[in-house]
């Protein structure tokens, strides 16, 4: 790989790990470990969002529709799902969801699954049940502390949501609506599957927001290395908050995305850095025009403990990378 696409994938892999300017914590569901919002029909419909629609087109949606005969691309205008202490995950799917494609996919878990229907107020929900499972089933002693020791210090609530099962609903008109817990479906029928901070994010094609419980998951913290040069493990201990917004910008893509730390010597270390390489690639007379765009439109930023960076990319080269 070369230097250029090397500090290209330098940054794409700082911007995900990075709290997200006008996306505050009153903005997402009480308890948020993690939040994913992808706005499909933005994508579909813009000039920037149409090539990445396109590449996630046939890279997955075409694949499912193969294997499992719905067509998301037509079917599905937005997903959202995140998990929150002491209610679990959530999936909401919106868009014109066909009663084929309902009957199918009931059809398809009756195939591999106990299906068993519920009322909730009128509406109707199903929970899904693996037939290989039994909840009452006593583990194994010592599956119990193999599966202790690789949990120690992870965060089960965002991992582990579906294990027994999964309550899903068509109930409300254009959603699909899936949980692990029955009380959190119920008061998703309730409240009409009204989901915080959904409709807060105009303009944009994707968000994605973890806190520290979620980007130190299945890890223990207290035996990653103390060693300077063990610079990821510093950055996953001292995480605080990640996130990331794309979004459409006069038919480019522009990528907001901000790291939350809690040591302020790791926030300036990480953008001194990312502001080193970004200097020292500005003399290249090599460097791919692309790549010189992503440089010259690139802020990097460090208030404190928060580490700020913005950009505009061209969606084409977003797509040539994800491709590479």
């Amino acid at each position: 790989m070369t230097t250029s696409r090397s500090l290209v994938f330098l940054l794409l892999l700082v911007l995900p790990l990075s709290v997200l300017a006008g996306l505050s914590s009153g903005q997402l569901p009480n308890g948020t470990v993690w939040y994913l919002h992808a706005d499909l029909a933005q994508m579909r419909n813009t000039d920037s969002g149409s090539p990445l629609f396109q590449w996630l087109d046939g890279e997955v949606l075409m694949k499912i529709h193969e294997q499992v005969g719905i067509d998301l691309s037509k079917e599905v205008n937005s997903i959202t799902a995140f998990s929150a202490t002491g209610s679990g995950t959530v999936i909401l799917l919106e868009g014109p969801i066909s009663s084929a494609s309902e009957k199918k996919l009931l059809e398809l878990a009756g195939l591999e699954a106990q299906v068993t229907k519920h009322t909730h107020r009128k509406m109707t929900y199903y929970f899904i049940r693996d037939d290989h499972s039994d909840p009452d089933e006593e583990e194994d002693e010592e599956e119990v502390e193999d599966d202790k020791h690789r949990n120690r210090g992870r965060n089960n609530v965002a991992l582990d949501d579906f294990k027994e099962g999964a309550y899903v609903s068509f109930a409300l008109s254009n959603k699909f609506l899936v949980t692990g817990n029955q009380k959190q479906m119920q008061e998703l029928l309730d409240s009409k599957g009204k989901v915080a901070g959904s409709d807060s994010h105009n303009g944009a094609l994707f968000v994605l927001t973890a806190d520290k419980t979620f980007v130190q998951a299945g890890l223990n913290t207290d035996e990653l290395g103390d060693d300077d040069d063990d610079w990821d493990s510093n950055i996953i201990r001292n995480t605080e908050q990640a996130a990331v917004m794309v979004s459409d910008f006069n038919g480019m893509i522009a990528v907001e995305a901000q790291l939350v730390s809690t040591d302020p010597k790791m926030a300036e270390s990480i953008g001194g850095i990312a502001n080193g390489l970004i200097s020292l690639q500005a003399f290249n007379s090599e460097l791919d025009p692309d790549i010189k765009s992503l440089l010259a439109n690139t802020k990097v930023e460090v208030a404190d403990n928060v580490l700020s960076i913005n950009t505009v990319i061209a969606p084409d080269f977003i797509v040539s990378v994800l491709e590479d």
